[in-house]
């Protein structure tokens, strides 16, 4: 991510959990090709980030423009191996039962297909509409790997310092404010000892890439 990037989505008014997550997303998106389906895209503010060349198909419990309304706490309408990619960005948490959501992802997912999911940990609670719990790196792995998943990477972002920039984003009000903030935050958080933030992470989420054999 550029300096004049992460200038302009810090000035946008945007969370510092939201610029990380964006960061991901940069990084990783151009995993995706082909027929890309987005769980929970809702207005789909990351889709500028996403290759402009993959057939996007967007679903939302809601009636939006240009997406068709799933509800993943049943099955999928969708058939099997019908998909390249798979999104589920910070929608795992309002999910009542995972196990089953992540098994039919792997039913629809082709084979040698990718699916992203991002799982928020230190934040408030999104009741988007309803929030039931918060998944640990430990508690993701053993998720994805009771779905049928064996090739996984689980990716904190964000650290103590962030998490706490993060959660107290709205007594930040002015922008130049938050761009020092977010930016301090950023640096103590590497000064956190490795093996803190890996015996112990307390990261704002995680970003997670799981390929099906």
């Amino acid at each position: 991510m550029s300096i004049i990037f992460y200038i302009k989505q810090v000035l946008s008014g945007k969370t510092l959990g939201r610029i990380l997550f964006n960061k991901k997303i940069i990084q990783y998106s151009h995993y995706l090709s082909g027929r890309v389906l987005d769980l929970a895209g809702g207005a789909g503010s990351y889709n500028s980030f996403l290759p402009v060349d993959i057939q996007l198909v967007r679903t939302d419990i809601h009636s939006e423009e240009n997406s068709c309304v799933v509800d993943f706490n049943e099955p999928l309408p969708f058939l099997d191996n019908s998909f390249n990619a798979i999104l589920l960005f910070h929608a795992i948490y309002i999910v009542k039962k995972p196990k089953i959501l992540m098994e039919e992802i792997n039913r629809i997912l082709k084979p040698g297909g990718l699916a992203m999911v991002a799982s928020p940990f230190m934040q408030n609670e999104m009741r988007e509409p309803h929030d039931y719990r918060r998944f640990t790196s430990e508690g993701l792995e053993r998720l994805f790997r009771e779905s049928g998943f064996s090739n996984y990477e689980i990716i904190p972002y964000g650290e103590r310092f962030a998490v706490v920039a993060h959660i107290l984003h709205p007594f930040w009000y002015f922008s130049i404010i938050r761009l020092f903030i977010y930016t301090f935050a950023q640096a103590f958080d590497r000064l956190i000892p490795k093996r803190v933030r890996k015996n112990h992470p307390t990261p704002i989420g995680y970003f997670c890439i799981i390929r099906k054999s």
